[in-house]
């Protein structure tokens, strides 16, 4: 089996306009569990992997709760 590393990272902005949402969205969903908390960057940012989004994305497919 082959460990895949991370490709990308991904800016709240980023992730938003994936969604299709505001970026405030990603916070909320992120508080209330519904989406991986991600990662605090040194600059204060948050950011997720391609990994984190693409294993949620596969759990919402699989009979995870909807955002």
């Amino acid at each position: 089996m082959q460990t895949r590393k991370v490709q990308k990272w991904f800016s709240k902005r980023e992730v938003a306009s994936r969604y299709g949402v505001h970026p405030r969205s990603i916070e909320r969903w992120v508080e209330s569990g519904k989406f991986p908390a991600g990662t605090q960057l040194p600059n204060k940012r948050w950011y997720w992997t391609d990994l984190e989004i693409e294993a949620h994305e596969r759990g919402l497919v699989g009979g995870g709760v909807a955002a």
